[in-house]
């Protein structure tokens, strides 16, 4: 399936709604107007594809966070939420015909987006995590499962970060970590384990990993971790991934033991942007 869409523009794809991934790329300036503009859906699952409703307006640099069957887009100058497209197969025909699926405003965040270093979200289910860097480093969470109504707002746990997964004075090398589930009245950074192994793959001299992102496999503690690399020899990028599963040893260390699998894959198309290989963009369903 191929989108005709601006390029270097991976962080506009985001992955939701079960088996459905979105294309949000910025509209051609000349359509921009035009009230019946909307994104294309695409489910992997039953290979069909759908529109959705745009953002209004565009989003800029933005951040898409899929929580308890929901969307949310931080971005910059907006925090909003799009419900589940929906059902063609509901019995409650009534109840549908009176859902209007589009976009809806949040409170805007207490920081500035651009500052945002890390995000998560709890395994409640509902909660999102964010921590921002800077001179005023802190962690702030958002309760999803509370109304607009209801007032909801993000609150501050102190001047703390959440930890990440390169390893301390690399650029390169990188290891997984992890830290105590976070309380809802939790104010001062937690202690923080990581794994003795290093997760990036085995490289020539002329070889370089140019981007790494961490993709959760559908709960558990199984995950993958997707490395871009660029072939200088001959100016090819190609992808390698690295699958394996988190354990504690006897020690109480974190290790991911004899379960890292190791997969490559050359034929990457040509014309890939910097910024995909700079950020690759992956979803697992």
């Amino acid at each position: 399936m191929t989108f005709a869409a601006p390029r270097a523009g991976p962080k506009y794809f985001a992955g939701a709604f079960d088996s459905k991934i979105l294309a949000m790329q910025p509209v051609d300036p000349q359509f921009s107007f035009n009230p019946m503009a909307g994104i294309p859906i695409y489910d992997v699952r039953m290979r069909s594809l759908m529109v959705g409703p745009r953002q209004r307006p565009d989003p800029v640099d933005p951040i898409y966070i899929p929580v308890g069957g929901r969307l949310f887009a931080l971005s910059v100058g907006s925090f909003q939420l799009l419900y589940p497209p929906p059902d063609d197969e509901s019995d409650d025909q009534e109840e549908e015909e009176d859902f209007v699926w589009g976009w809806h405003a949040l409170p805007n965040p207490p920081f500035q987006h651009e500052h945002v270093t890390s995000y998560a979200v709890h395994r409640d289910g509902r909660t999102i995590f964010v921590s921002i860097g800077g001179e005023s480093s802190a962690t702030f969470s958002f309760d999803t499962a509370e109304s607009v109504r209801d007032g909801c707002m993000w609150k501050n746990h102190g001047q703390w970060q959440l930890p990440f997964s390169r390893k301390p004075g690399t650029t390169t090398s990188w290891r997984i970590c992890s830290m105590d589930v976070i309380s809802d009245d939790c104010e001062n950074g937690q202690a923080v384990k990581y794994t003795r192994e290093e997760l990036a793959t085995t490289v020539s001299d002329h070889e370089l990993v140019t981007g790494v992102t961490l993709v959760s496999m559908g709960g558990g503690s199984k995950f993958c971790v997707v490395e871009c690399c660029l072939d200088h020899s001959v100016s090819v990028p190609f992808i390698q991934l690295v699958t394996f599963s988190m354990m504690y040893g006897k020690n109480g260390e974190l290790t991911t033991g004899n379960s890292r699998q190791f997969r490559e894959y050359k034929n990457i198309p040509q014309g890939v942007s910097n910024e995909m290989l700079e950020n690759p963009v992956a979803f697992w369903m």
